[in-house]
């Protein structure tokens, strides 16, 4: 909101200077540029699903021409409270408000809204026209007398969604539905009531209106399986307890033994299986089109009410898997949501950080380490990117992206990295992934609080020991009088900083000095300077004050290229680019402890019997580079120290080998044989006999494995299918021989064109198919216009009495859509016969002419 209303302030600064302007020329054009105003009455209240897909259709329209329309909201929040004297006092507090404001048009969403603007249209909105949208149970006479009021209207259509669950469980005797006594519930049984008798001499209807939840829920844990829930809407129950739209959904939902029908998309993901589903979004759509043409100067009266509503068949993958309802026999151009195709187990990888940052990189590893070998699993990488975007507007606008994003997306567990990551999550995981259980790693600042109701929540605290990096650091420098601490103001530095300042207690002689505030060239010009009774502890340094971003190795590297004294660290990513060591801390120890708890709950642990892992594996590691530069033995370090960049003794170096000269010179003879047996053997296994490409099984499987990596990275891959033409001809006439030195030739031609990532094989006879990595539809093409050249200098040079050509078609894989390889494939295939068919008739029509 934020964010419109500046750009709002920034259209309406721009506007007036134009305006001016205009009036200044003296051309009269004042009156074109003049801003239409809209006002969006919502029934409901903002964060309410339904009001909130609306706005979303409305705002989707007006949009392209937000500078020419201002869009008012009023949420009149009658879910909660609609009594007559609410409404009254609504109507005051209106009168009062717009009583100075004239509309272009007036929106009005849902039944309480279009009812209260009936009632007070010309005491409110005098000669304004009304587009309402989201009327349940309309009838012309509502409007007998009204020119200036037209919208759409919201039907459920409850028949068509009977006939499809009956359909899909034609065994089905008994139906119970649940619904309430509120505005919106009462109009939908009237749809209701007239659809039942169409189904009477079948079905037997039962109703569950004037239960409570809790005897909701024992009806249908306990229903036979000849019976189906229809859920119309439920906001509250008999005895008065109030549910939001999602709560009282999923909790019939999770007890119900039997399958859960609806009406609603808002619904969908919460509970039901599906159904012929009205949509808030495409409500909101219809509306604003019908406003807009009103802006435009048509007549309302002109404009019929819209009366089929646009709805459409959408269903869950999860309740269709729970129930063992077949995807086949849904309707045709049915939307399925969570539908993945390979079966396997969803993880989200959360970073707080982006793509190629070390630590980042470093978790990832050790994630990849845990689960990557294994094959019934799919891991999908996300990168908030926060130590480029630190702000708190910032990490709003993620959680909207998000909850689009993945609204149709399961995941059976999320993993999410350091401590941006994990505080977005802690406080939107209801909203974004309800009931997905979520393990944190990298979390600098962990409080026991922090999941006090969070059952679904565990993880791995990242516990850097700064006192056991002092108790080195100054048991190896024991003149230091003076540490200064190189900490930034992010997130990770406060949480350092909170650290660093209870370790210091324990260290009360020494002096801490701390450089924050500054940009990098103060640091260096400070460091550069400092005494031999010093020392330097970095704790994480990413952006100065100047609002330079630097990479960890960027950090360290200008930090220890200007420092006199000895540098102290406590993580992996300062290790060899700079500090002498420290008790350090590891993002691959870290990423793989989380993973593997994510396997312990993927094999039915619950998170809150997973202990929150509260200290890190640290260990001692120390830079023998650096070890050297500042005069300490490797005597001194503590015992079980990892020394990096060591040398080795040349006997301890080449020990191992005089001992493995004699053995080798004894069985030199029978490993040289078994060597190349074995070679030709994998050789045979995994190339082409005929082109010394890759076969079609190994072609596969690394074909595979690239469009895994196409999407934990979300790059393009594209599929190329490429068949000889004419080798028919060719064998018949030339013989076979023949027939193979063209399969040979077109396999080196098509290597020729590969980048060392690309994958080519042969699929089979003359068929080839080929990986494009990190290459779009586009840039293939591009590629593929190069092959043709050579294609044609090869003819022109052979000397051959037969020329090479072949038909090809491709396929773009995009990782955001679930698509197989085969799948894939198949496209790529199908796009080659076209072009056959084609290249067949080109050369038919050729012959002709010829004769």
């Amino acid at each position: 909101m934020l964010f419109h209303s500046r750009i709002c302030k920034y259209i309406t600064v721009s506007f007036i200077f134009i305006f001016m302007f205009i009036l200044s020329a003296g051309d009269g054009l004042a009156a074109s540029n003049t801003k239409k105003s809209v006002l969006v009455l919502n029934s409901y209240h903002l964060g309410y699903k339904w009001s909130d897909d609306i706005m979303e259709g409305i705002q989707a329209v007006f949009a392209p021409s937000a500078q020419n329309i201002e869009l008012h909201l009023e949420y009149m929040d009658t879910q909660r409270i609609a009594d007559p004297e609410y409404m009254q006092k609504l109507y005051e507090v209106y009168q009062y408000k717009f009583a100075s404001q004239k509309f272009d048009v007036v929106i009005v969403s849902d039944d309480p809204a279009f009812n209260f603007v009936r009632k007070y249209h010309n005491e409110l909105f005098p000669e304004t026209p009304i587009v309402f949208c989201g009327v349940n149970y309309f009838e012309d006479s509502m409007l007998s007398g009204e020119q200036l009021f037209t919208g759409v209207v919201e039907n459920q259509n409850i028949k068509t969604t009977l006939e499809v669950a009956l359909k899909l469980h034609p065994d089905t005797k008994n139906i119970y539905y649940v619904n309430d006594r509120t505005v919106t519930g009462r109009a939908i049984e009237k749809v209701l009531y007239e659809t039942m008798p169409l189904f009477e001499d079948r079905i037997k209807f039962i109703s569950l209106v004037d239960n409570n939840m809790t005897q909701i829920q024992s009806t249908v844990s306990q229903l036979p399986p000849d019976s189906l829930v229809l859920f119309l809407i439920f906001f509250q129950d008999a005895s008065g307890q109030r549910f939001s739209y999602d709560e009282g959904i999923s909790q019939i939902s999770t007890k119900s033994s039997v399958p859960v029908y609806g009406v609603w998309d808002m619904y969908l993901g919460h509970g039901i299986a599906g159904g012929m589903l009205t949509s808030g979004y495409y409500q909101g759509e219809a509306a604003a089109n019908i406003a807009q043409r009103v802006i435009d100067g048509e007549t309302v009266s002109n404009i019929p009410v819209v009366k089929n509503s646009p709805n459409y068949f959408m269903f869950d993958n999860l309740q269709i898997r729970r129930f063992g309802i077949s995807k086949a026999d849904l309707p045709p151009d049915s939307f399925v949501i969570n539908d993945f195709y390979s079966g396997k187990k969803q993880v989200l990888v959360l970073n707080s950080y982006h793509y190629e940052m070390t630590w980042t990189d470093g978790i990832i590893s050790g994630i990849e380490s845990v689960i990557g070998p294994i094959s019934d699993m799919d891991i999908c990488y996300e990168f908030m990117d926060i130590k480029h975007n630190p702000g708190p507007e910032y990490i709003q606008k993620l959680y909207e992206i998000y909850k689009y994003k993945f609204n149709n997306k399961h995941f059976d567990a999320i993993i999410v990295s350091d401590d941006d990551a994990y505080k977005l999550l802690l406080k939107y995981q209801p909203e974004l992934f309800q009931d997905v259980p979520v393990v944190f790693c990298g979390v600098n600042y962990f409080q026991e609080n922090d999941l006090k109701g969070k059952s679904l929540f565990t993880g791995v605290v990242e516990a850097i020991d700064v006192k056991k990096t002092l108790d080195i650091a100054l048991k190896l420098h024991p003149t230091v009088k003076r540490i200064v601490v190189i900490n930034d103001n992010s997130t990770t530095g406060i949480a350092n900083k909170k650290l660093l300042e209870q370790a210091a207690t324990d260290f009360p002689a020494v002096q801490f000095i701390f450089f924050e505030d500054m940009n990098m060239t103060e640091i260096q010009n400070k460091v550069a300077n400092l005494t031999d009774d010093s020392l330097i502890l970095l704790m994480t340094f990413n952006k100065d004050k100047s609002n330079n971003v630097f990479s960890y190795e960027e950090s360290i590297r200008l930090i220890s290229e200007k420092a006199t004294v000895p540098i102290y660290g406590l993580w992996d990513f300062y290790l060899g680019n700079g500090i002498v060591g420290g008790m350090i801390t590891s993002a691959h120890n870290q990423g793989a402890m989380a993973a593997q708890m994510v396997l312990r709950i993927l094999s039915g642990v619950n998170p809150a019997d997973i202990m929150v892992q509260k200290e890190s594996p640290n260990q001692y590691m120390f830079d023998y580079n650096y070890l050297q530069r500042f005069n300490i033995s490797t005597d001194q370090l503590p015992a079980g120290s990892i020394v990096m960049n060591q040398p080795i003794a040349f006997y301890q170096r080449y020990q191992s080998v005089f001992l493995g000269i004699l053995i080798f010179g004894m069985l030199a003879l029978l490993v040289i044989q078994h060597y190349k047996a074995q070679l030709r053997l994998k050789i045979f296994a995994t190339t082409d006999a005929l082109t010394g490409i890759l076969n079609r099984r190994t072609g596969l499987a690394l074909i595979k494995e690239q469009m895994d990596i196409a999407k934990r990275y979300n790059t393009k891959l594209t599929i190329g299918f490429i068949d000889l033409n004419d080798l028919k001809l060719v064998n018949d006439t030339g013989g076979h021989a023949e027939g193979d030195k063209l399969i040979h030739v077109l396999g080196q031609l098509l290597t020729k064109q590969l980048k060392a990532s690309d994958v080519l094989c042969r699929f089979g006879g003359d068929e080839f198919v080929v990986a494009f990595t990190k290459c779009d539809m586009e840039n293939a093409m591009l590629i593929w216009e190069k092959f043709e050249k050579e294609l044609t200098l090869c003819n022109e040079n052979s000397g051959s009495a037969y020329r090479l050509s072949v038909s090809s078609g491709f396929a773009e894989y995009d990782p955001k859509q679930t698509v197989s390889m085969d799948e894939l494939i198949n496209m790529a295939d199908d796009a080659m016969y076209a072009a056959k068919r084609k290249y067949k008739l080109e050369r038919g029509s050729s012959q002709l002419a010829k004769t």
